[in-house]
């Protein structure tokens, strides 16, 4: 397998035309408008502890800021002669870092990764002739340029997340790509919480928040407009954006799956994720998914989360798990390389039609049916369920003969659409409404540990004890088996119950 990566990685480079990084590692892909820049740098995340010079083992760590490392990806302002190699992208994790030992822990790491994409070996283990190849394909050339000025005018953001074992480059040509199309795109290290090792782990607490610190970061950018916001993620990192998606108040407009496995897989085994798509049941960002056919993907898994949000699912035939990012594809024939171009037009007719209100990208998608290097089904989006505001107002305004309606849509949705409505009252001096919106609910949805938390609280404002410590320890036997809610939000309902509780015996 080796010996067939290197040739050909050999080859692509032996018939690339020189200096030119588009036809080395971009093949047919065409770029757009914007010639790319490229910038590199640290933040320091100070509401996180992280030991960024992890010391020998048995040493005591010293806690510190979390660096977060932002790599972006941006329309510059004009094309330039001086693109940069691929070396360039490892070179930069280590540019005026604040962190040096991170710095170079964290290059290594990106190194031997990509190593293990390309050739299928770590560094270290190369032979001679792979050395060569290796050699080769750092001196290549890529379409970006460093720290050029960006193009006037603010772009669409999209969030990039690695799958594990990945780095913030491993799927560059799809970053320079849509640079080139108008678009600022930023990716991130999302290293583990544990600073004893750099490989993202699969935790989504801290790729959440990672991810939310590169949105904060992108905000501060003059040419970024983050109320145009997607995430795309391959494997785990695609995990990590669709759990983002399904938070209340996401700020996503668009989510893009790459191969994210759990449409391989029954979902029971991603626990994080399910409970993270259970808290939100009611998403209407679009998601385009995409697997490999020969691997009899699942599409029907993602039915009960996605079913409010239009979808994309997109078969290719014959990639494997890391074909659907540039280097996992680098090292691989023609035909694997021209699925992986194909996979990048299709995100950038998604990106375009949902970022940037193109009509005729989205119908390209959906018409494009089953032909080519790809099958491309597209689902349309259910009417979106209530939001909490219209539902308290439906439960205060009709009568009890026409609840039926109302009761079916609390049904089908999840428990944070009541509990808001009934907070909603509870704030507007309702609280005898908003207490009977809960205790009817609450058979509708008699799994909900918060809905219970919810009405313990209000029977205890309106002076019902008895009835508030009812809910409050009914609360505490469900909260073990509700699957809608993570270990951090069953943590947070339990100290709330418990502080409930308290309140009672005052």
């Amino acid at each position: 397998m080796t010996s067939i990566r290197w040739c050909a990685v050999a080859v692509a480079l032996g018939s690339a035309a020189v200096g030119w990084g588009q036809a080395q590692l971009w093949g047919e892909l065409k770029a757009g408008k914007y010639a790319v820049g490229f910038r590199a740098l640290y933040q320091m995340d100070v509401a996180r502890s992280y030991d960024a010079d992890y010391p020998a083992t048995g040493s005591t760590p010293v806690k510190k800021a979390r660096p977060i490392f932002l790599a972006i990806w941006y329309p510059a302002a004009a094309p330039h002669n001086t693109s940069m190699l691929y070396r360039d992208y490892f070179r930069a994790v280590s540019m005026d870092s604040p962190v040096p030992e991170f710095a170079q822990r964290l290059r290594k790491f990106t190194r031997d990764m990509a190593c293990q994409y390309i050739l299928g070996k770590e560094f270290e283990k190369l032979t001679d002739e792979e050395r060569v190849a290796w050699d080769g394909l750092l001196a290549t050339p890529v379409f970006a340029t460093l720290n050029v000025p960006a193009a006037s005018g603010r772009f669409p953001v999209v969030i990039h997340h690695a799958g594990l074992g990945g780095t913030f480059d491993d799927n560059s040509v799809a970053c320079e790509y849509l640079a080139s199309h108008g678009y600022v795109v930023l990716s991130s290290a999302y290293q583990a919480a544990d600073s004893s090792m750099l490989k993202i782990d699969g935790d989504l607490a801290t790729s959440l928040e990672d991810l939310a610190f590169v949105l904060r970061y992108a905000a501060t950018l003059p040419f970024a407009d983050v109320s145009r916001v997607a995430a795309m993620g391959h494997g785990y990192g695609a995990q990590a954006a669709l759990a983002w998606r399904a938070r209340p108040g996401s700020p996503l407009d668009a989510a893009v799956l790459l191969d994210s496995t759990v449409e391989y897989r029954p979902l029971d085994d991603f626990a994080s994720l399910k409970a993270s798509l259970e808290r939100n049941r009611n998403s209407t960002v679009p998601v385009a998914v995409l697997a490999d056919r020969r691997r009899n993907p699942h599409w029907e898994s993602f039915d009960p989360y996605l079913q409010f949000a239009a979808r994309y699912e997109v078969a290719v035939d014959g990639m494997e798990h890391n074909d659907f990012v540039s280097q996992g594809a680098t090292g691989k024939g023609a035909e694997v390389r021209r699925k992986y171009e194909a996979i990048c037009e299709v995100i950038l007719r998604f990106l375009n039609g949902y970022l940037k209100g193109d009509a005729e990208a989205l119908k390209s998608l959906r018409d494009a049916g089953s032909p080519g290097l790809l099958q491309l089904a597209s689902k349309p989006a259910r009417p979106a369920p209530p939001t909490s505001a219209q539902v308290a107002k439906m439960y205060v305004s009709e009568g009890a003969e026409n609840l039926h309606a109302l009761a079916a849509l609390v049904k089908g949705s999840d428990a944070d659409l009541v509990v808001g409505a009934a907070a909603l009252l509870f704030e507007g001096g309702s609280t005898r409404e908003g207490a009977s919106l809960l205790m009817w609910a609450a058979p509708i949805l008699p799994d909900s540990a918060d809905l219970q938390r919810a009405l313990g609280n209000g029977l205890l404002a309106m002076g019902d004890k008895a009835g508030s410590r009812k809910a409050f320890e009914k609360a505490l036997v469900l909260l073990p088996s509700d699957g809608t809610l993570d270990a951090g939000q069953k943590a947070e309902t339990r100290k709330a119950v418990e502080e409930g509780l308290k309140a009672l015996l005052k």
